[in-house]
């Protein structure tokens, strides 16, 4: 697994990330969130939920391991309240926060499912109890009808500062997913790839993962507009609270 594929593309990853469902999101997290309390945005990267969601009032705090996304979220706004941290050893105290968010698949990067569920043990001990926790990832089932056994290659997509191809693959046993993105600088015309690999988790799997870490999930969603979960869902939204 790539240690941390999105430090490594930086600008690069800020301007794919900006163009990926973000109002959507945020609106999706403005239904489920209250502004009273700390909400923890996990994996923050840039800011880009933390910062417009702070401007609405919510008292946010971003978490990520990415030196070089925490310093563009610094750039983005001197107010926005950045940590730089590992999910597994979250430095905040037991119920610090109101609530936690993952969103846009930031679950799934680390070594191992033992690493997942002790990042998920760390998030309920930082939420005071009934804090709700909503965690966003692509669902495993369409990926896996979608992609497995099969490599599809999208056409050249334009940002502001490069040209991005990609190539997705799923595993057989639909456990994982391999994007290789091919990435055209516009001013060098340098030419990068960057593998980014994610573990795919099943509706049932990460439910149960957050039972046995002390959640109870309320509200099971397949997309950001908050339509009923099913086998060809996009997203797997989990929307849950602290035992």
């Amino acid at each position: 697994m790539t240690a941390n594929v999105f430090d490594e593309m930086g600008v690069y990853w800020a301007e794919i990330a900006d163009k990926n469902q973000t109002d959507r999101q945020i609106q999706f997290l403005k239904r489920h969130l209250e502004p009273d309390g700390y909400v923890l945005d996990l994996a923050c990267g840039t800011g880009r939920h933390s910062i417009p969601l702070s401007q609405q009032g919510y008292g946010m705090v971003g978490l990520d391991v990415s030196a070089k996304l925490l310093r563009i979220a610094k750039q983005r706004s001197r107010v926005v309240e950045v940590v730089l941290g590992d999910m597994r050893h979250l430095p905040f105290k037991a119920g610090a926060f109101a609530a936690a968010v993952s969103v846009d698949t930031s679950f799934g990067y680390l070594p191992s499912e033992a690493d997942d569920r002790v990042s998920l043990a760390e998030v309920r001990r930082v939420l005071f109890q009934r804090g709700v926790f909503v965690i966003d990832v692509f669902n495993r089932e369409e990926l896996t009808l979608k992609h497995v056994e099969k490599t599809h290659s999208s056409k050249w997509k334009e940002y502001p500062s490069f040209f991005l191809q990609q190539k997705r693959t799923v595993s057989q046993r639909g456990d994982w997913l391999c994007d290789l993105w091919t990435i055209r600088d516009k001013a060098s015309g340098r030419l990068e790839v960057f593998e980014h690999l994610v573990r795919l988790y099943g509706h049932g799997r990460l439910q149960g993962l957050l039972e046995k870490a002390g959640f109870s999930v309320k509200q099971v969603y397949g997309d950001y507009e908050g339509q009923e979960f099913s086998s060809v869902s996009l997203r797997l939204i989990l929307v849950a609270t602290a035992n």
